[in-house]
């Protein structure tokens, strides 16, 4: 525990009580208001200062937040460390230098966790209509290039998704951002769990744009590049109908 350190934080008018671990930019101000607010994401809110992020992660209820404290470990603490195996492996994702676990959640939404990283100048987030992009196919080769490098460590993100996804336009690379890592032990059980999620999940949580037929073909196309450096024919698919 000599790397650990107990440190109150104020978020939003309330102050919480964490572990830490590292050396922080911003959570060192001791107190963070909307001014500092850069984007709200559905549970964590993202807090920039100069060229650093911090990601402040709420939980989804006390007990959960208590078993994943003790014995799967935080959810900044579980993406900072994928952060850095993702970077050992030569992809591009932020590196983290600070992380923290709230030891009292003040309420069922209270902060369960947060850790602070690099800010990904020049980089653009990715959403179901990047589709009309003229460098979209490109896109979708860096994915395969990036995902066939997981999949060969047999480890695949498991809240893979465009909203993780960070694309540099004149760099043509992709960032991955609040990766959590999961290792197989043998590629059968790899591969269905890859094709289930990219089947099933993905096309669900996309419902509501109205881009079924291109997130199929975009992970059909990503996955078949990773496995063959294969692209499937692109000519047979309407985009209209997906705006």
């Amino acid at each position: 525990m000599n790397d650990f350190f107990f440190k109150n934080i104020n978020i939003g008018g309330i102050s919480h009580l964490f572990v830490c671990k590292g050396d922080s930019r911003i959570a060192s101000r001791e107190m963070l208001d909307d001014s500092f607010l850069f984007k709200r994401q559905l549970h964590a809110n993202l807090y920039k200062v100069d060229d650093y992020i911090l990601k402040v992660c709420y939980g989804q209820s006390i007990p959960k937040d208590i078993f994943r404290k003790y014995a799967l470990k935080s959810q900044a603490e579980r993406e900072s460390k994928s952060a850095a195996i993702l970077s050992e492996l030569g992809l591009v994702t932020p590196k983290t230098y600070f992380s923290a676990f709230s030891l009292f959640p003040k309420m069922r939404k209270g902060v369960e966790s947060m850790h602070e990283m690099d800010f990904l100048s020049g980089y653009d987030d990715l959403n179901p209509k990047f589709v009309h992009r003229p460098d979209c196919l490109g896109i979708i080769q860096c994915f395969g290039r990036d995902l066939a490098v997981m999949l060969n460590a047999m480890l695949y993100p498991k809240d893979l998704g465009l909203g993780n996804i960070m694309y540099h336009p004149v760099e043509g690379k992709l960032a991955w951002i609040d990766s959590d890592l999961r290792h197989f032990k043998d590629k059968e059980t790899l591969s269905r769990s890859v094709m289930r999620k990219l089947n099933h999940r993905f096309l669900k949580h996309l419902n509501n744009c109205q881009s079924d037929i291109f997130w199929r073909s975009f992970c059909e196309n990503s996955t078949l590049f990773a496995e063959k450096g294969e692209l499937l024919s692109y000519r047979e698919i309407d985009y209209k109908s997906n705006q």
